[in-house]
């Protein structure tokens, strides 16, 4: 052989070796490629996270604090929620409890509590309470479940009338050593429990939310603070409560996860939201501050994925750092602090990641009413109309603070529906681009507000062309403020059907919160 020809003979030679393996290299790479997931039709996405997203550039996800009303919507007024001890006034009602609204007559019901008993209020538009006298516990609104932090839920699983409504809560005068062994034989982690107060907590079930049956054995050791929440695919239930001392996590106060599909026997709990040396740096800016801790968790399932409200405690010491002194009237302060409330997100209410900058969703002031701290909150929002509603409990001091000082009140914080975090782009454009589906609908629209911007939406192919037809410049969107403002092109109102297709938005000076698909 003419060696002069010899590499061109080996490229033709390895050129056919490719042409013949090219067919198998395609099918290789297809098998290795993932199937392409559906999107529901009219199921959200929300641009809390970023498991939706394949890239972006040039935009921030943003958080936005809640709007607030000028006034609390309920406070300590009525004689059985007044407390008068040495002579000193003490104004506490709070919301660690619930608010349900009714599907057909948009009519509100809640359940909250004072320093001893949970009371019952309802409302027609989520602003005027009303206390009915119930007459369960006396001549008052006092339902007969006497317990601390009562988190209630409607049961839509529930086949047993009798059982319709589920609460979970903690009682502080148990001290029955037989119960807290058998609960002890139950887990694993429970050497660290030495809670001298006996706090257990237990389960209960009601007919119609007023007249409570609580089961006799306690269903988990644990702390105070509890919050009840029911996966809507599954029907089983999920317990947020704050555990103090558990080994497996540093500091004090932490949330922990135990789920049970009976309220009876539940799982092992385990640590979902802990504080870490980026909350205790936030923490030592503060005079004083020393570590942070995280009080409670209200996880709500929506738009296929969860959303929840943590509530912040960064510790300060000594009091006298936060309020000028260590007692009032000889009563000497507790631990001392501010709380506000961050949001977290979670693809399966167990695991859960921090969302943006931490800033927080819904921040102290500017009113008195809650300018101390938020000490927790409903288990779920309320969606009125195009708002999403949380209520919560306002403090006018820090934790710590005592009666007369101090006064906790039931607030309303409020949000446009999905605009809890948006992806914000400014002056200079900026775009994202999710990762390939197949959509069950095919009308896209968006919440966004581009009032002073501008939005226009790409249509590519699992290859990352843009399909003909649905370029940028071809997308006609009126740009405008909108929780539900539809796209369409030059010559379609409809995505391409049934074949894996990505998004990608191109905005500048606005916020886009969610889009769907119809």
């Amino acid at each position: 052989m003419n060696h002069r020809h010899q590499p061109f003979t080996s490229f033709l030679v390895c050129l056919g070796a490719l042409t013949m393996a090219a067919p198998l290299l395609a099918q290789e790479a297809n098998r290795e490629r993932p199937p392409t997931p559906l999107l529901k039709k009219g199921e959200k996405q929300l641009f809390v996270d970023s498991v939706m997203i394949r890239s972006k550039q040039g935009v921030t996800r943003v958080i936005h604090p809640a709007k607030k009303l000028e006034k609390p919507v309920l406070t300590a007024e009525m004689p059985w929620e007044v407390k008068i001890k040495d002579g000193i006034i003490d104004k506490r009602v709070n919301i660690y409890g619930t608010v349900l609204r009714d599907e057909k007559t948009g009519s509100f019901r809640m359940w909250y509590a004072d320093a001893g008993s949970v009371l019952y209020a309802t409302s027609a538009d989520g602003i005027s309470w009303e206390r009915p006298m119930l007459k369960v516990a006396g001549e008052n609104n006092e339902t007969n479940l006497h317990l601390h932090s009562p988190s209630i839920i409607e049961d839509k699983f529930e086949t047993d009338p009798k059982k319709r409504y589920k609460a979970v809560g903690n009682a502080g005068m148990d001290r029955d050593d037989a119960k807290i062994q058998r609960l002890k034989d139950k887990f694993e982690m429970v050497d660290w429990y030495r809670d001298k107060l006996h706090r257990l907590y237990y389960a209960a079930y009601s007919a119609d939310g007023l007249r409570w049956t609580i089961d006799p054995e306690p269903i988990l050791l644990g702390c105070d603070t509890i919050t009840l929440s029911q996966d809507p695919v599954t029907g089983e239930y999920l317990a947020f409560h704050k555990r103090q001392g558990d080994p497996r996590v540093v500091g004090i106060r932490h949330v922990f996860l135990s789920v049970s599909k009976d309220m009876k026997h539940w799982s092992e709990p385990h640590p979902v939201h802990v504080a870490d040396e980026i909350d205790n740096k936030a923490t030592r800016k503060l005079k004083g501050g020393t570590y942070s801790e995280y009080y409670n968790l209200s996880a709500f399932a929506y738009a296929g994925q969860w959303l929840g409200f943590v509530t912040h405690f960064r510790r300060v010491e000594p009091p006298s750092a936060l309020f000028g002194n260590d007692e009032v009237n000889g009563q000497k302060r507790s631990a001392t602090g501010i709380i506000d409330v961050q949001l977290v997100t979670s693809r399966d209410g167990r695991h859960w990641d921090r969302c943006s900058d931490r800033s927080p969703v819904i921040p102290l002031g500017p009113h008195a009413y809650d300018a101390g701290s938020i000490f927790g909150l409903c288990n779920a929002p309320v969606f009125v109309g195009d708002e999403l509603w949380m209520y919560y409990t306002a403090a006018t001091t820090p934790h710590g603070g005592l009666a007369p000082e101090k006064e906790q009140s039931i607030a309303l914080a409020k949000w446009r529906v999905d605009g809890l975090a948006s992806m914000q782009a400014k002056d200079k454009p900026g775009s994202i681009e999710t990762h390939d589906f197949i959509p069950q609908g095919t009308h896209l629209s968006v919440n966004a507000d581009f009032g002073k911007g501008r939005l226009m939406v790409e249509v590519l192919d699992a290859d990352g062309k843009t399909v003909p037809g649905f370029e940028k410049e071809a997308s006609m969107i009126e740009n405008q403020d909108a929780v539900k403002l539809p796209i369409r092109w030059k010559n379609s109102a409809s995505l391409p059907a049934g074949i894996p297709i990505r998004l990608r938005f191109h905005l500048q000076n606005g916020d886009l919160f969610s889009y769907r698909i119809d």
